[in-house]
């Protein structure tokens, strides 16, 4: 008799591995988060159900990481062969359950959870330098430890400041907001885009929105000072982040139109893509707009991106039009090329 297992490895933005802490009888398992594949079900509607059952957390599945490729047994039935698939993922929102600090802590209603059923779990970080095989319990979890640990450390994002002589990037927070408010009323900035600011309540959603994501390690928001001018311009971040294949999106990105054609953008652009590809050592940085927004899609050229091609009936607008987006890049081998050509 096979057994399926299906897990996922979420890694936050502050280079933290979740894990569960589980109470199985009297056997005490650190494991990765997931479970069992249940008849008539996919590996990864069963991952992400797993999660919301577990946690009640949305999550994303970013990458294929590991299958089992030795024979396994299962430590609580001698007849069933364990197989496990081992996904990479990210949460789409932000996590609500109680994250304990210490190993095996269960509060009173867990306690009596494994009273009636004989089981019951926790879950905690744990911080990538205390991280490794040892810190799992189960076999196939301790290969997959060592995988991560040996294969590449996470991609992480300083919250510090990026700057050069013109522009000023800085991590956004909720001080930002009344310099920004102003600014992003001008409507016609919104016309190309997935989102439509039009007053100050929509704004609030959309900022609300850009500080949660950047919580929770989905986007990396910024706000943009100019130092020519001496005042805020806009705002813009990284995004679409997909750790495994190291590649991320600069986009999210407007500017008040005073700002607009003075080279700020390109000042803004050539900091976030030189942190990238010798920072963060990205192998691939993208750039997307809507087809109809020729006058962006001419500014990514000057810049040096590469057109890929149209992505029809992409994204639906929070209008509820339907978007075609075209999709640029840069990519790690052409960086110095494209730097010396167009930045500098």
């Amino acid at each position: 008799m096979f057994n399926v297992r299906v897990y996922g490895i979420l890694i936050n933005e502050n280079r933290q591995v979740l894990v569960s802490d589980e109470l199985v009888r009297e056997m005490r398992i650190t494991k990765f988060c997931g479970g069992g594949l249940e008849k008539g079900e996919g590996t990864l509607d069963c991952l992400k159900r797993e999660f919301m059952e577990e946690m009640n957390l949305r999550v994303e599945i970013t990458g294929h990481l590991y299958t089992t490729d030795f024979f396994q047994q299962s430590a609580f039935n001698k007849e069933h062969q364990i197989i496990s698939i081992y996904y990479t993922v990210k949460a789409l929102e932000e996590i609500k359950v109680p994250l304990r600090q210490i190993p095996f802590e269960f509060d009173e209603q867990q306690l009596l959870q494994h009273a009636l059923t004989g089981e019951t779990e926790t879950f905690r970080f744990i911080d990538w330098e205390n991280f490794s095989e040892e810190t799992v319990s189960l076999p196939i979890d301790k290969i997959v430890a060592d995988i991560i640990k040996q294969q590449s450390t996470p991609v992480t994002f300083s919250f510090t400041e990026l700057e050069n002589d013109r522009v000023r990037l800085e991590p956004l927070q909720q001080k930002h907001f009344g310099f920004l408010l102003p600014l992003a009323l001008h409507t016609d900035l919104w016309k190309y885009m997935i989102d439509n600011v039009v007053v100050q309540q929509d704004f609030e959603k959309y900022f609300a929105t850009a500080l949660t994501e950047k919580q929770n390690g989905l986007t990396h928001a910024f706000a943009v000072f100019d130092k020519e001018t001496q005042t805020y311009a806009g705002s813009t971040r990284y995004g679409s982040i997909v750790v495994p294949h190291k590649r991320l999106e600069i986009g999210w990105t407007w500017y008040a139109p005073a700002f607009q054609g003075t080279g700020l953008n390109k000042a803004c652009k050539h900091l976030l893509l030189k942190y990238g590809f010798e920072k963060l050592n990205l192998n691939r940085i993208e750039l997307k707009t809507s087809l109809l927004n020729v006058r962006s899609q001419r500014a990514m050229e000057k810049l040096g991106a590469v057109r890929e091609g149209v992505f029809r009936k992409h994204v639906v607008n929070k209008d509820g039009t339907i978007r075609d987006s075209v999709y640029y890049s840069f990519i790690q081998d052409d960086w110095k090329e494209t730097e010396k050509r167009y930045f500098l």
